[in-house]
């Protein structure tokens, strides 16, 4: 924005009137101390910046991604969602994958824990 001729880079003023004042602050603190504070609303609200802006806050979608692949179905349900799969489908399948990623994850600690617990059952009974 500011490297281009563009607005923004003559008057030295960068207007973001598409998130709301505590979503902003939120994400210039965390682009200063890398720490972020989310709920529902704040993970879902972030990552949307963050992939309008194409910052490079691996950290900051990660968390969010977390948060939201945790609370799949109650934020499935929400007004927001429905306007991100018709905004963004692109970013809805980022989530799909995180989600299924991560119960892929989920399933194969838990066969390994059964295994491994099988397996000293096992030992214990020799």
């Amino acid at each position: 924005m500011l490297e281009n001729e563009m607005e923004e880079r003559r008057s030295g003023i960068i207007r973001i009137s598409d998130v709301s004042y505590d979503v902003l602050r939120a994400f210039v603190n965390y682009l200063y101390t890398a720490e972020a504070c989310l709920d529902e609303q704040m993970a879902y609200d972030l990552l949307i910046l963050a992939e309008k802006y194409e910052h490079n806050a691996k950290h900051l979608l990660q968390s969010a991604l977390s948060l939201i692949t945790d609370n799949m179905d109650k934020l499935t349900k929400r007004e927001e969602y429905m306007e991100l799969v018709e905004k963004d489908p692109r970013l809805v399948v980022d989530i799909y994958e995180a989600y299924l990623s991560k119960q892929v994850v989920a399933r194969h600690r838990a066969a390994s824990r059964a295994l491994s617990g099988k397996a000293y059952n096992e030992q214990q009974s020799c």
